[in-house]
């Protein structure tokens, strides 16, 4: 018999799959934008334009809050499908392989090569398109990865990067 509850966990990890793809794909467009078309845009009037440029002066900020959310989006995602293949198989090694699987296919194509190619190839709509968001984003987010990156700059043998390694990424 279905049981809406016990698929719960199912539906908000393809949910949150999603918006880390959408997250990558953002990613993707910021990091292969030029500062060139963002000014040709602003200049024909386009909208969202300026908050792309405003984005592309000082990209890491943004970048790292992205990926801080992509990161958790993704693990929140791996994490609900491993607790739904717990209550829907029987066997720890079963359980291991059906959700180490279905978790790394869906992270491959719907979250890694997926958006990221759709990111590239639009890359004008995307990033126009998300720059308010990726600005709030940061705007509430900002003093998280930065944190971070200083906990890992820390950590990490030899000289660290002051915005994080994925500004050039």
């Amino acid at each position: 018999m279905f049981d809406p509850v016990s698929w719960t966990p199912a539906v908000v990890a393809v949910a949150l799959a999603f918006v880390a793809g959408l997250l990558t794909s953002t990613e993707a467009a910021l990091s292969s934008f030029s500062r060139a078309r963002a000014e040709e845009l602003d200049d024909e009037g386009r909208a969202g334009a300026a908050r792309l440029m405003r984005i592309l002066d000082d990209p890491a900020p943004y970048l790292n809050s992205l990926t801080l959310v992509r990161v958790l989006a993704e693990t929140a995602s791996v994490v609900l499908a491993a607790i739904f293949v717990a209550g829907e198989i029987e066997g720890l090694w079963q359980q291991f392989v059906v959700a180490t699987l279905v978790m790394g296919l869906v992270s491959f194509v719907f979250i890694g090569v997926g958006p990221r190619t759709l990111g590239r190839q639009r890359a004008e709509a995307v990033a126009v398109w998300s720059a308010w968001p990726v600005m709030a984003l940061e705007w509430v987010l900002g003093p998280i990865p930065k944190g971070l990156i200083v906990l890992g700059n820390a950590l990490t043998p030899g000289r660290g990067f002051t915005d994080g390694p994925f500004a050039s990424e």
